[in-house]
């Protein structure tokens, strides 16, 4: 009486892990190989992966037309048929599956009456969380004019020169002392109240001596102010004088006066 084969399933490893043997029994002849292959360790959850084994009997021949079964097993749980499938003639199946937690993943073979039964080495593929999407772009600042310098006041008040003056005027076209300067400064962006007096209380104070062009000179008498001009430096300022002139350059005839900023 013959020896009947002693039945064993070699279970391979990518790049070259060891096999692992099962026992079997006398009814079959050969031994089976089964493996899983080309296993991801680590996917993002909701990305499909392929999962492919092979089959092989004999010399490492492929075993074509024989039904596999893709197992996996999550924590502490026993092992779970997930899917099934045929071999090709290359002895190979593929599984497409979307893993949505980490477990071990092994692709079985039952066995026939000429080959023992087979199961691949686990493989265990981690399931990562996908990164948090990125936060919202924080919505555009409005971009902040720059901030108007002396220059600009005394090139906007030099370029309505010649204009007549003519009380309580605001321009464009006409203008009195204090409605000069308050167009002047709205051309670049500053907001001035309407009279001389309310605009010499809304600005900064600067010393005299220390004064720019760009400054408002404000003449006044005991203190009341009478006058508003736009210093235009060299002792000099641009204003609209008074009835019957024009706007102009003029010399500052007085040491009466005090000295604001609004730029």
């Amino acid at each position: 009486m013959s020896t009947p084969w002693k039945r064993t399933a070699v279970i391979g490893l990518v790049g070259g892990t060891a096999l692992v043997a099962f026992a079997g029994n006398a009814a079959a002849v050969a031994p089976s190989e089964q493996s899983l292959h080309d296993t991801p360790d680590s996917v993002e959850k909701g990305t499909e992966v392929a999962l492919s084994g092979t089959l092989t009997g004999l010399r490492d021949r492929p075993v074509s037309d024989q039904r596999v079964a893709l197992e996996r097993r999550a924590g502490d749980g026993g092992w779970q048929t997930v899917d099934t499938a045929t071999t090709g003639d290359d002895g190979t199946v593929t599984f497409r599956r979307t893993p949505q937690r980490t477990a071990e993943w092994r692709v079985t073979y039952d066995g026939s009456t000429f080959l023992d039964p087979s199961a691949s080495p686990p493989q265990r593929v981690d399931v990562r969380l996908p990164p948090p999407p990125p936060p919202p772009p924080k919505p555009a600042r409005p971009e902040q004019s720059a901030k108007p310098s002396g220059k600009q006041i005394v090139d906007v008040a030099a370029s309505h020169a010649g204009k007549p003056y003519a009380y309580g005027a605001t321009g464009p076209q006409r203008f009195d002392c204090s409605g000069f300067a308050q167009f002047v400064h709205r051309q670049v962006g500053i907001q001035l109240p309407r009279t001389s007096s309310a605009q010499h209380r809304a600005v900064r104070p600067v010393a005299n001596h220390a004064k720019v062009a760009g400054d408002l000179v404000f003449f006044h008498q005991g203190g009341s102010v009478y006058h508003v001009g736009i210093y235009a430096g060299g002792n000099h300022v641009w204003a609209a004088p008074e009835s019957g002139d024009v706007v102009r350059k003029q010399r500052i005839w007085t040491d009466t006066y005090y000295t604001g900023r609004a730029w």
